[in-house]
């Protein structure tokens, strides 16, 4: 008989499922910020590593999910990016762009039997229309 594994709640998979879930149950951008046409994410990653992830863009128009938490790029973390304070704030302001650092509230296998702060800089701008 083949036993099921555990399944980690902690695991980047289950957590990128997680997250998928959340944006699917969230409002249309029309709903949540009707006077924002538009909002343009520019993510740059930075830390200790010697590979850096490549930059990122991400545009979300009207029909868009009012999601702005983004997965943490590197494979075995578990963490993310929660940007939608820096939205909310942009939005209340009116102003065209918001930047901003962020530092991943993950963890990341670093040897085979335990596990590090994942520590992975996120450099954001967040441009309206």
């Amino acid at each position: 008989m083949r036993v099921a594994a555990a399944r980690n709640p902690k695991s980047p998979v289950l957590r990128r499922e997680q997250m998928l879930h959340e944006r699917a149950r969230s409002a249309a951008m029309r709903d949540a910020f009707p006077k924002i046409e538009q909002l343009r994410f520019e993510l740059a990653f930075g830390g200790t590593r010697s590979l850096q992830p490549s930059p990122q863009v991400h545009t979300l128009y009207p029909a868009a999910a009012a999601f702005f938490r983004f997965a943490c790029p590197c494979a075995d973390c578990n963490g993310d990016f929660d940007l939608t304070d820096p939205v909310i704030a942009l939005a209340k302001a009116g102003a065209p762009a918001s930047r901003g650092q962020l530092i991943c509230n993950g963890t990341r296998r670093d040897r085979p039997t335990g596990s590090a702060a994942c520590s992975m800089r996120l450099d954001y701008r967040i441009k309206s229309i």
